[in-house]
């Protein structure tokens, strides 16, 4: 196997982490890996600990830059990856398996994907806690066609808003799979983008990324942009589906999710958002399309019976109550 692999780390203000993070790559049983680092202007100490690591192993490449956000910082490790695919890893996660890259290799030269998609843990630090999202589900059949792969996934809530569960094959990044920068919740638009352009998918059920829960890290913090950035990129989802006719049934299962997300961020956002939920109000019938998503389904009810609005608010209060 000579599939060269190039590992994409932003980093920003990650002292705490960014050792443990390089390490859970380092620590691969596949070796043919590049690691790229972008400071992306930290001010603690991460600059100097990425030189320190570059200045030990000469597979990991640093490029200090100015802060520009983790889209921005993204965007400049894939200029800079000469892998045959590319991994996201964020500075604050790790993987907890040192035969990761190896089982995705080899998997992505059985099926030759231009996405592979794989599982994720979420990992709760203030308790020491890890909590798998997907869990003892098969892999993709490996005998799919190209056109009933997309719909495989789709169908069975695999492919989710995140760079940080796929090996990429590098020669989709072109100027139409760059991140949007200064935008929050930018991995829904792309993602779909992503979806689009690649002309096979798989996903194989291994759980070794460790998206760490942190109480100070800036998701964790709902005000009146995220909201609003997060009502654009699901517009966007719109027109980008609409652009793609012969997908529309299948595209529309993963906009329904993204659009559902809303519903608990307004919950949680500092201020009501009236101008989002006006918006969005207009595109409740993508409920429908919720691939017997149990979430989903409850919400379709909701909506229904209640409407959308009063929906929001019901949520938002209860919500608000728990807290």
């Amino acid at each position: 196997m000579n599939i060269k692999v190039s590992v994409i780390i932003p980093v920003f203000n990650v002292e705490k982490y960014v050792n443990y993070a390089v390490e859970s790559v380092l620590s691969q049983t596949y070796k043919n890996i590049e690691i790229i680092l972008i400071d992306d202007g930290s001010t603690d100490e991460s600059p100097i600990l990425c030189d320190q690591l570059s200045e030990r192993n000469n597979q990991i490449k640093v490029i200090h830059k100015t802060n520009g956000g983790a889209s921005n910082a993204r965007n400049t490790g894939i200029d800079n990856a000469t892998g045959d695919y590319i991994l996201f890893l964020d500075a604050d996660d790790f993987w907890n398996d040192n035969t990761a890259v190896e089982k995705l290799v080899k998997r992505v030269s059985k099926s030759h994907a231009d996405i592979l998609n794989f599982s994720y843990i979420k990992y709760y630090e203030d308790i020491n806690q890890y909590q798998k999202y997907f869990d003892n589900i098969i892999n993709c059949p490996l005998d799919l066609s190209k056109e009933d792969q997309k719909k495989y996934i789709l169908d069975h809530n695999l492919y989710i808003a995140s760079p940080c569960n796929k090996l990429i094959k590098r020669n989709l990044f072109d100027n139409d799979l760059y991140f949007i920068k200064g935008s929050y919740s930018e991995d829904i638009d792309w993602c779909l983008r992503l979806l689009i352009k690649a002309e096979s998918v798989d996903f194989i059920c291994e759980n070794f990324y460790c998206y760490r829960q942190r109480s100070d890290s800036v998701s964790h913090t709902i005000n009146d942009k995220k909201c609003r950035d997060l009502t654009n990129n699901i517009l966007n989802c719109f027109s980008i589906v609409n652009k793609n006719e012969s997908l529309k049934d299948n595209l529309y299962k993963y906009v329904a999710y993204q659009y559902g997300t809303f519903f608990i961020t307004q919950a949680l956002a500092e201020n009501y958002q009236s101008n989002c939920i006006d918006e969005l109000s207009k595109y409740k019938w993508v409920l429908k399309y919720h691939s017997n998503n149990k979430k989903l389904i409850i919400l379709n009810i909701m909506v229904t019976i209640l409407g959308y609005k009063l929906s929001c608010k019901i949520i938002r209060f209860f919500i608000r109550l728990r807290r």
